[in-house]
């Protein structure tokens, strides 16, 4: 009996070890599987990232070439438009177009702006530039560009420069984006006659706050809400435009840290638009004002033009000559490397993008020999364009089409200050 008790107690032993396993094996067979389907999963997640990735870059690169393209036309256009201008004996009435077709390129190269600042904004790619800057500066050169539209249109202008603490911690580029946004659209809403109105103040914080008030045509209770969003104008689409300003503006003052907002007791009410930005304590950098400089007299600076757009090319040669240049142009790098090799240049303006090369590469190779002034005159206004540009060489980076008073100014600085090899 005492034998069978322990046989029994053996095979019950026997049974309940083979259970354990057997759990254990299904145990062990259902983490394989799950690591198996994780493993899987992550796979899956790293293939679709890559093709994210991937397909991130080829928009990128879209962009940048689609940028050019429509940028590249544009110059002759202004060039030629900015030459005549200054035509004194052309009638008041040619004058008048000139400076409409001026007006216009103008505004189409910032419709191609905010088409590429919102792709940077959602893509989380905006670079921002900080330093301490005094915000009435920068105020003031916005309103400063948008002075011309103000007098054309007779508008009665109001400016209240209250603030006692001015200094921010911002990209001067940027924020004075945001303040001509503002203006811009105060002035572009407001009917001739009308009145646009910009104080500062500091709230209870210390912050500084901005207002940009119009007489113009306002904005129904039910828009407010979606004023801020892409595409959205607030129903003022006869007016033109692709409703991107204040979503890029409000995009830009948060990653300054601070805040927007919109107010209007309805359509022909007017409007008000209210900025507040935290201070800062420091000395700000001395800003220069945007105005048309009047610039000095300069020395006859050789200068090498790289352009493949025929027309662009042709229109640029001509106008940098009448400004006393000695200039010299190539369509290609191979022609431009010629050119380079044989002759002593001070100056290189080159278009990035070249049939046979780009301008990069030439810049490095010039440079190399050489102190030369390095402008990089292109289509593209990505960062990452503006990083290659700067590490190839090249000075300045200005984004097609130019504005020939600042090119002008770059070049003349060079006089002063020659760049060192």
């Amino acid at each position: 009996l005492d034998q069978l008790t322990e046989s029994i107690g053996i095979v019950l032993h026997t049974i309940e070890a083979n259970t354990r396993t057997e759990n254990l094996l299904k145990q062990s067979q259902s983490l394989a599987s799950e690591l198996q389907n994780r493993q899987e999963e992550l796979q899956k997640t790293n293939l679709e990232l890559a093709e994210k990735a991937r397909s991130n870059l080829a928009k990128d690169q879209f962009l940048a070439m689609l940028s050019h393209e429509l940028r590249t036309p544009l110059t002759p256009v202004l060039a030629s438009a900015l030459a005549l201008e200054s035509e004194p004996a052309l009638p008041p009435e040619v004058h008048e177009s000139l400076h409409m077709i001026r007006r216009n390129v103008e505004l189409e190269a910032r419709l191609i702006d905010d088409l590429l600042d919102l792709t940077r904004i959602d893509r989380g790619k905006v670079q921002l530039n900080f330093e301490v800057v005094d915000a009435h500066t920068l105020l003031q050169n916005a309103l400063e560009i948008c002075q011309a539209e103000i007098d054309r249109k007779h508008l009665r202008r109001s400016l209240n420069l209250g603030a006692r603490k001015v200094h921010l911690r911002a990209d001067p580029a940027r924020l004075q984006q945001i303040f001509w946004n503002l203006i811009n659209n105060a002035v572009k809403f407001t009917p001739s006659d009308g009145q646009i109105s910009i104080s500062t103040g500091n709230t209870s914080k210390g912050e500084l706050r901005v207002e940009i008030a119009d007489t113009g045509l306002g904005i129904e209770s039910q828009e407010l809400p979606k004023i801020f969003d892409a595409f959205e104008q607030g129903g003022r689409t006869q007016l033109g435009g692709l409703g991107l300003g204040l979503a890029i503006s409000k995009a830009l003052v948060e990653a300054h840290k601070g805040t927007i907002t919109a107010q209007s007791a309805g359509r022909n009410k007017g409007s008000t638009f209210t900025l507040v930005f935290p201070t800062s304590e420091r000395a700000a950098v001395q800003i220069t004002p945007a105005v048309s400089p009047k610039l000095p007299e300069h020395q006859a600076m050789r200068i090498l033009l790289v352009e493949d757009h025929e027309d662009s090319n042709r229109s640029l040669t001509n106008l940098l000559r009448r400004r006393g240049y000695h200039v010299q142009s190539a369509l290609n790098f191979q022609s431009a490397l010629d050119l380079g090799t044989k002759h002593e240049f001070d100056v290189l303006i080159s278009d990035l993008a070249l049939p046979d090369g780009n301008g990069t590469d030439l810049m490095q190779t010039l440079h190399s020999t050489r102190p030369l002034l390095g402008i990089a005159l292109t289509g593209f206004g990505m960062e990452d364009d503006i990083r290659k540009c700067r590490e190839a060489g090249f000075q300045h980076h200005l984004v097609k089409p130019i504005d020939l008073n600042k090119l002008d100014l770059l070049i003349q600085e060079s006089a002063a200050a020659p760049a060192s090899a």
